[in-house]
């Protein structure tokens, strides 16, 4: 009787023990699931990172909500956007910044995705944006890194280095290229967030086209500040 009673309360401490181990470890592998910004995946390739956000939301953005944390719209997209009520760029702490918006959730996370990947890709090798009319904002840039393209408002700035891949809009004063043909033509957008119904392509901090975007980064914080 004794022995059995010692193999009870043995095991019973080993449990225990088990429960507290596990405890901590438990509660290590969920607090990166948590908090919606920490949830970044890594695409792109190693030479080319970029860093993709989806934040599940049950708020219906709209482009009032994204005036109010300090976006300003420019013009509407040239390339269709299937299922998009908004597909727009414009700038926001200085940075270009393409916004989508969909009627719900589900819309965003698959056509917006879509959209979103096919407007960050970057052909393998020189990172550059494929051949074709695919991507709508092109980053003209010299083998320094510096921008080589004039925009709509006549200043040629690394912040404003976007330029339309619409022929005619190309070759107009409006918006054109500094010193001739674009030889070097990036991608704008490198991360992208997608947040309830929006969907966000963000330019850069930096120079390099593949540094982080603090716009990106910070959409969650800035649109539910109020809430």
């Amino acid at each position: 009787m004794l022995i059995k009673q010692i193999r009870t309360i043995s095991i019973l401490q080993i449990l225990l023990l088990l429960t507290m181990l596990m405890a901590p470890m438990a509660m290590a592998c969920g607090s990166g699931d948590s908090g919606g910004t920490d949830g970044v995946v890594i695409g792109g390739t190693d030479d080319f990172p970029k860093r993709i956000r989806t934040i599940e939301s049950l708020t219906i953005f709209t482009e009032d909500d994204m005036k109010s944390v300090g976006w300003k719209g420019q013009r509407d997209f040239v390339l269709e956007y299937p299922g998009a009520s908004l597909a727009k760029w414009g700038f926001m702490n200085q940075k270009e910044v393409g916004v989508l918006i969909y009627a719900n959730a589900e819309d965003a996370q698959t056509l917006g995705v879509t959209a979103a990947d096919a407007q960050t890709f970057r052909r393998e090798g020189d990172g550059q944006a494929p051949d074709g009319d695919l991507i709508d904002r092109i980053s003209c840039r010299d083998k320094a890194g510096a921008s080589a393209v004039k925009t709509n408002t006549g200043v040629t700035s690394k912040s404003f280095s976007a330029s339309y891949l619409d022929p005619e809009i190309g070759e107009s004063d409006d918006i054109q290229a500094v010193g001739g043909k674009c030889s070097n033509r990036y991608p704008t957008y490198n991360d992208y967030t997608v947040i309830g119904n929006l969907v966000l392509m963000c330019e850069s901090d930096g120079r390099n086209l593949t540094d982080p975007s603090t716009n990106c980064a910070k959409i969650e914080e800035w649109l539910t500040a109020s809430e």
